[in-house]
């Protein structure tokens, strides 16, 4: 039993000896490295190294909850609405001899009360050697820094130009000590408010000595565009704050170039194109005697011709519960073009209590100064003025505060409230009744709870 036991293990060593030698004698094959993600610094916190390439890449994103109070104007509009929000954001830089190449976008998703999800391009652009390409997330033209006192944008709610994402090729020169100079072409069309024309339809006067026809107003569709709004910026900006100048040219051109006389034998209407213009100044005043983030804001804004540039257009959403009207250019039936012009001027002031908790007051005050409007199925005297005309002439006044908490980082917890008065002032009323809003006045309060959290 003995001898058995030791031929059993003596042959089992020797295979495995041979086996070992048979094995050595393979080629072998070594696991392939793995290649780790690498924090790239040099463009700020957040980007690493995307594996096998030069190009530094971030990834980041927003979740935001906003629940709103709306006084409303008619029964139909709510009082009390929703809204929640999600954002997914990539930012990228690759360095080059010419200097870092800038790839980012960023979409959100958004679910309104009553309405369906939406799904948004916030941005999507190139930068490189000053050019930028694509879609922006704010005009070259606002001043920018405003937009962070208000939860609402552009003073309180609308009456400061603080126009959102529009497509742009611009060109920036940096001169350096806090000095940049941008040239940009911007999409016109996404700064289209609406033109007016009158309308009137004559036939043979009835025997009371009117004519049967239909005299008003309508909104007339824009021709083709052609040119794009040209934008110029200068700014300047230090440890003490930053200051802006811009300017911008627009382009109305309409397809209504020939329309019916006032009077049978009258002249025809005609209009082509219209050209109107913006121009804002803004200034933000860092206050760190106060306490550290404090910062004091300034802006206006003067256009004509262009009214979106001040934050007027057919529906400016006054704190969402009512729409004044407002166009670039009103048309008269001899085809005879006047711009609107319009102005608005804000500001603000935010305070930190605490590095965690702040409180922001913001204040607006706008007008808008159009055309005379003609309300339709009015009886026209032979050789008489149009009766039932009005200015389209508003003002709105604004005024706001909100509270903002970080209880930790990156967690915002707000709430903000604005009191707003719009007025009608109409400067060439025949029937004041007729006109929408007739010299009215409405005292308009909103308020917006807003939970946000960016990772």
């Amino acid at each position: 039993m003995k001898l058995m036991k030791s031929l059993l293990l003596g042959t089992a060593a020797g295979f495995a000896a041979v086996a070992g030698a048979q094995a050595a004698d393979l080629p072998t094959k070594k696991a392939a490295p793995v290649e780790y993600v690498r924090v790239c610094s040099q463009f700020g916190a957040g980007f690493f190294y995307i594996p096998g390439s030069d190009t530094c890449l971030k990834v980041s994103g927003r979740v935001r909850a906003d629940y709103f109070y709306n006084e409303p104007l008619a029964r139909s509009s709510n009082t009390t609405s929703t809204r929640a929000r999600g954002y997914l954001a990539l930012d990228s830089y690759t360095a080059t001899d010419w200097g870092p190449v800038r790839a980012t976008t960023r979409v959100y998703v958004t679910k309104d009360s009553g309405s369906s999800a939406t799904t948004t391009l916030d941005w999507a652009y190139i930068q490189f050697a000053g050019v930028t390409a694509g879609r922006i997330a704010t005009s070259f033209f606002e001043f920018a820094p405003f937009g962070g006192v208000s939860f609402f944008g552009g003073g309180a709610n609308g009456r400061g130009s603080d126009y959102g994402a529009i497509n742009t090729l611009a060109y920036t020169y940096n001169a350096g000590n806090g000095f940049l100079a941008t040239i940009a072409l911007e999409d016109g069309t996404e700064r289209r408010v609406g033109m007016l024309n009158e309308v009137f339809n004559p036939v043979a006067p009835n025997a009371a000595g009117y004519y049967g026809g239909i005299y008003g107003a309508t909104s007339s569709s824009y021709g083709g565009h052609v040119m794009p709004d040209i934008v110029g910026r200068l700014e300047y900006g230090g440890s003490w704050g930053v200051a802006t100048l811009t300017g911008a040219v627009h382009q109305t051109r309409t397809n209504f170039v020939s329309g019916a006389p006032l009077n049978p034998n009258g002249p025809v209407a005609e209009m082509d194109s219209e050209w109107g213009f913006a121009i804002q100044g803004g200034v933000k005043v860092n206050l760190p005697m106060l306490a550290a983030g404090d910062a004091l804001f300034l802006q206006a804004a003067y256009a004509d011709g262009a009214s979106s540039y001040t934050g007027w257009g057919p529906s400016n959403g006054i704190a969402n519960a009512t729409a004044l009207g407002g166009y670039d250019v009103y048309v008269d039936a001899y085809g005879n073009a006047k711009t609107a012009k319009s102005w608005s001027i804000t500001g603000g002031i935010e305070h930190y209590w605490i590095p965690t908790l702040s409180t922001a007051l913001f204040a607006a005050y706008g007008q808008f100064n159009g055309g005379t409007v003609y309300n339709a199925n009015i009886p026209v005297p032979v050789g008489g003025t149009p009766p039932g005309s009005y200015q389209d002439d508003w003002a709105v006044f604004s005024i706001g505060a909100n509270v903002k908490w970080t209880p930790v980082r990156n967690l915002l917890l707000g709430a903000e409230v604005v009191y707003q008065k719009a007025t009608d002032v109409p400067t060439n009323f025949l029937y004041p009744t007729t006109g929408p809003g007739a010299g009215r006045q409405e005292d308009i309060w909103s308020g917006r709870l807003r939970v946000q959290r960016d990772f």
